[in-house]
């Protein structure tokens, strides 16, 4: 039976694989033509680059250029473009292969089956799908930050408060996903503070120095050109950044939060602790809520989240989205309070990502795997201990993936008014 179980989970696997790939030939577009033309457009990067390296980034692209050094090779390799594109999607697989064997690592004790089927729901998410098939830097960052996490996953798991070689590959990898995507240096400091705890004062500052050797060219980059350093939709209206990300964050824990809450209310109920921590987190967020609320004035026409969106479709208003920013918060506070390290990525979190336009799409699937490999909380462990959740998982990412399609074919979205 469990053979079995392993060849199913094997077998959805393959086959979301091979849907990428038939999406590819018969040219997907969830995204509409956003992906594609941000794909031809910095096209033209790729080419300046092969004449001069040190080519200015910003007239094409507002992100450090790792990915489209590859890109250059990879066009030197296979004069194609097409190819290329092809290329990239088959490499682009690896994001929930390495998924897999982060989530090996990190939950040991877990059937393997139900580790593959987590790992292929990455396959589902529009954003990854999109980026996949239009070769975009968002899945080359994702791809090098799986392999940091991994050796770090190895490492945290050691007892040794040495540096080791995994400590050094993890750095040396999320120091490539920020030469791809600048806004992962963020997790430098979730690092260090991981580092500065376990390793003795010498070790840590070895890896300082080390990870300041590796910021160098990084330095080179800002100074010659100071616009990669910056964020054109960056906003002081940090209300708006409140409000939206809670209820981007309430999108992606809601499945995990209720299923935990329904398998576990008995001892939720009996649990003092929980329902005082509960209470006073539903004080804390619906204080906050209605400070934001009075403040709220996001009018981009682009970005918000889902559930703004979905919030204007059915009521023409943000009553429903204020309510999912509500929820949201509630399962920050609650990450919270499981453990002090969980503060340190969701502050990155609000940091990174506060903005005059915030995308949703930046935190897809990155915030699943962060959720997974880096938050220390009891909604993970759960979540995996029960084959039905992920089928129930499952149901819920297929029908955000068929909103997004339809979404795409009736163009809903670019006709709201916020």
């Amino acid at each position: 039976m469990k053979k079995n179980q392993f060849v199913v989970s094997c077998l959805i696997f393959i086959l979301f694989a091979i849907s990428l790939i038939i999406g590819f030939f018969y040219g997907e577009a969830i995204s509409g033509a956003g992906a594609k033309k941000d794909f031809y457009f910095t096209w033209n990067y790729v080419l300046a680059l092969e004449n001069n390296f040190f080519v200015d980034p910003t007239p094409w692209t507002i992100h450090t250029p790792l990915h489209y050094l590859i890109l250059l090779h990879l066009n030197k390799i296979f004069n194609s473009q097409e190819i290329v594109r092809f290329f990239m999607v088959i490499v682009s697989i690896l994001v929930p292969i390495l998924f897999y064997l982060n989530l090996k690592i990190k939950f040991p004790a877990t059937k393997k089956n139900i580790l593959i089927i987590l790992a292929a729901s990455i396959f589902i998410f529009p954003a990854y799908r999109y980026s996949a098939l239009w070769a975009n830097s968002h899945i080359t960052a994702i791809i090098f930050f799986l392999l940091s996490t991994y050796f770090f996953l190895i490492w945290e798991k050691s007892s040794n408060k040495k540096i080791k070689l995994s400590i050094l590959f993890s750095v040396i990898f999320l120091a490539a996903s920020v030469y791809t995507r600048q806004y992962y240096a963020l997790f430098f400091i979730y690092y260090l503070f991981i580092f500065y705890n376990k390793l003795h004062i010498k070790e840590f500052l070895k890896i300082i120095f080390f990870i300041f050797i590796l910021s160098l060219p990084g330095v080179f980059l800002i100074t010659e050109y100071p616009l990669l350093l910056k964020n054109n939709f960056f906003t002081f209206r940090y209300h708006n950044t409140f409000l939206i990300i809670s209820s981007i964050i309430c999108f992606y824990l809601i499945p995990f939060f209720l299923l935990y809450c329904i398998s576990e209310s008995k001892k939720l109920l009996n649990n003092k602790r929980f329902i005082s921590n509960s209470i006073s987190s539903l004080i804390i967020t619906s204080a906050c809520i209605l400070v934001g609320f009075n403040y709220f004035d996001f009018n981009s026409g682009a970005g918000g989240g889902f559930f703004l969106k979905l919030s204007y479709f059915v009521f023409n208003n943000p009553y429903f989205f204020f309510l999912t920013s509500l929820f949201g918060f509630f399962m920050v506070v609650f990450l919270l309070k499981e453990d002090k390290e969980n503060a340190i990525i969701i502050f990155l979190l609000f940091l990174g990502l506060s903005g005059y336009v915030i995308y949703q799409k930046l935190l897809e699937p990155l915030f699943l795997l962060i959720f997974f490999l880096l938050f220390k909380t009891n909604l993970t462990s759960n979540f995996l201990k029960n084959d039905k959740n992920m089928y129930l998982y499952f149901i819920y990412l297929m029908l955000y993936l068929v909103s997004a399609a339809f979404n795409e074919y009736f163009q809903i979205s670019s006709k709201l008014v916020f």
